[in-house]
Parts: C-alpha cells; structure tokens; sequence
C-alpha cells in the first residue's frame, strides 16, 4: 500500500503539540508553522539523501533501532514539560552523526532565513523534530520488517512526495546553500559500503531426504555462511577502524582550526594595543586610550562569563543582571567614544571587533537553547547594535 512520509510525519504534530514546540521556542504561531512549513521536508530531504549511500543508510538504521518505542507516543508530555531542551540536543546529536554537523548547521540556516526565526531557535527546532520523524521511520521499517538496504529503499521511493511537499523556492535555497552537497561529503558517506545481507538459510526439514554427497544440503551451507560471517566482521572491524581514524583526524584538525583562531585573536589583539598606543600621542590632554580600551575589555569579559554560564533557561534568568550591567557600561564607553577625536575611533574600533568575535559564537550558542532566545535577545540586541556601530 502506498503512503506519504510526510503525511504521516504531519499526523503525529497535533495541533497543540505544534503550540509546545512554539512555546518551547518562544516563537508565534505563524513563525512556528513558517518554519515547520521549511524544517519537516528539507529534514525529510536530507534523510533521504543520506540514505543513498551505505554508510549514510547504516547510520540511520542504527539511529532507528535505537530511539525508545515510547517517544513517539510520548511528545507532547515531554515537551509541554521540562525536558524540552533534552530533546532538542539529543536530537541535534543525532541528526548530526547522521547528516553531519555541517549539512545541519546549513538546514538550520536555511529554515531560520525562511520564516524569520533565529539560527538558535532553527536548530532546536530540528532537534524536537528528529525522535518524530526517526520514530515515524522506525515504525514502518518494523512493520515492513526491512533492514537498512530496504529502508534506504523505501526512503528513495518517497523522494517525490517529500520534494512536494517543499515550499516555493525552498529547495532552490537549500542547493545554493550547499546542504546536499555537505550530505554526501559527510565522514559518513565516505566509509566502506555496508556488506549486503546474507540470505536466510532454506529450512532443513528431519525428513529431508540425503543428497547423493551425503551431507545434504547442510555440507555446502555451513562453510558459506562461516565465510560470509568471516567477511561481514572484517568488513565491521574495518569500518571501525576507519571511523576512529576518521573521529581522531577530525579532532586534530578542530585543535589546529583553535590554535589558529587563538594565534589570530592574539594578533589582533596586540595590533589593537599598538594602534591606540600611537593614536595616545595625538590624543587631548586628559584623554586616556588604554584606559578606555581596558573598559572595552571589561564588558568583553563579564559578558563572556555571563553567556558561558548559561545552561538553561533557569541560569539564562540569573545571567541577565550580569549581561544588562555590561550592556550599561558598554552604553556609557559608545557615548564617549562618539566624542572622540577620529584618530581615536579606529583602533578602538579594533578592540570592539575582536571583542566581538568572541561573544558572538557564545550568543548564538545560548540561543539555541530552547526558550533562551527569547529571554536573552531582548537583552544582548543593544549590545550587539552598539558593537556594530563602533565596529562599522
């Protein structure tokens, strides 16, 4: 019997569980379904994707059969309650090893571009949405008894029913983006191919008759399936080792990215010093550049303590004081920068972009906490509105 993933997908959003995810958010109505219009095919699209690889349909399949039976059927009490920020990273997660952060991060984008939402809140909303969507496929995979040859199958036939189920346009932008492209170069995609399954042995019946050889069928059968078995688990043990060569070189690479991101903001930093050093000595009596810059520095500071600090929506209230202090400050140093003499705007102007370069990963991080966003952008907007016209 035909079906529609999507459609089946839809069925388990009730309306008031769609009012949860908007809450868990703290998006409106329509902001919530313009983006759940985006998120549910585009994440559709990119499972289908990464099943057409071997590793990709691996991947999925052992993220399948490992969601609990019972969170399907269990949304709406997880979300409406507390435990909505859980979801939304565990689901992140695994969408993660299946697609591959990158791919994540530029659906995220794409959908938060679309229907006017934060980077923050496109994320966790395609973290809620994973245990729907893997716990809809892990329904039919059991039910059709399939394996992940013939999920990656099912998947494929139901291309047609997810790209029309995409919003005008939508598809378009996630092509420009570059979200189909970062699927198939995902270090998933580039392990072996899975081993093909073994076919299921014929019965052997007591009453069979005895072939002529005298072993009957069972003299040929057991020595195929110990090389099928010997090849299945050195082809596992490869794929192993490869995953872990893979995860160490990924590591090492993300510790030189941060050795060189650190090598470059010391640069920028000592660049900054000497700048205002120079810019001191054309300076009007009782004007004090360091001390100026130090204060730049202080509200770097405390603002990065305060959003380092934030977990969850409880540690988001108690960082707000901090956060509204340092915007007060950072207030009070702008307006005295503005009468500054214009030797003096550039390189303080330094200090204010590196400054934040730092924070600026930091807010989009806590933002993406459910429910954070909207309690923490009111706060860090003039902030950030400030910056920009120091830094511009």
């Amino acid at each position: 019997m035909s079906f529609n993933i999507v459609d089946l997908v839809k069925d388990q959003i009730s309306d008031q569980l769609l009012g949860q995810i908007g809450s868990a958010l703290g998006t409106e109505g329509s902001q919530t379904t313009g983006a759940m219009a985006g998120a549910l095919p585009g994440l559709l699209s990119g499972l289908v994707n990464s099943a057409g690889s071997a590793s990709g349909a691996g991947a999925l399949f052992d993220a399948v059969q490992k969601q609990d039976d019972g969170l399907l059927g269990n949304m709406g009490n997880l979300l409406g309650g507390d435990q909505a920020s859980n979801i939304a990273n565990q689901g992140s997660s695994m969408l993660s090893s299946i697609l591959g952060s990158g791919a994540l991060g530029q659906l995220a984008g794409v959908v938060a571009n679309f229907a006017g939402i934060s980077r923050g809140n496109s994320s966790s909303l395609m973290g809620m949405l994973a245990p729907i969507v893997i716990g809809v496929i892990k329904k039919k995979v059991f039910d059709g008894g399939m394996n992940a040859n013939s999920m990656a199958s099912m998947l494929s036939d139901q291309k047609d029913n997810v790209a029309a189920a995409m919003p005008q346009g939508f598809s378009d932008q996630l092509q420009s983006a570059g979200f189909f492209d970062s699927i198939a170069a995902a270090p998933q995609a580039a392990a072996a191919p899975a081993p093909a399954a073994a076919p299921a042995p014929a019965p052997v019946h007591d009453n069979a008759p005895a072939s002529s050889g005298g072993g009957g069928l069972m003299k040929w059968l057991l020595p195929l399936v110990a090389v099928v078995a010997i090849g299945w688990f050195g082809l596992n043990f490869m794929n192993k080792q490869s995953a872990t060569k893979a995860a160490e070189e990924a590591e090492a690479q993300a510790q030189a990215v941060a050795q060189e991101a650190e090598a470059a903001k010391a640069e920028a930093s000592a660049a900054a010093a000497e700048a205002i050093k120079s810019a001191q000595e054309s300076m009007p009596e009782g004007v004090d550049l360091t001390k100026i810059s130090d204060g730049l520095e202080g509200v770097f500071g405390s603002t990065t303590d305060a959003l380092t600090g934030i977990t969850d929506l409880e540690s988001a209230k108690n960082a707000i004081p901090s956060l509204e202090e340092a915007t007060s400050k950072l207030g009070g140093i702008n307006d005295l920068i503005a009468r500054l003499p214009d030797a003096a705007k550039g390189p303080l102007s330094a200090v204010a972009n590196n400054g934040m370069a730092a924070i600026q990963p930091l807010i989009e991080k806590v933002t993406a906490i459910p429910g954070v966003g909207a309690l923490i952008e009111p706060v860090v907007q003039p902030m950030l509105d400030m910056l920009s016209g120091l830094t511009g």
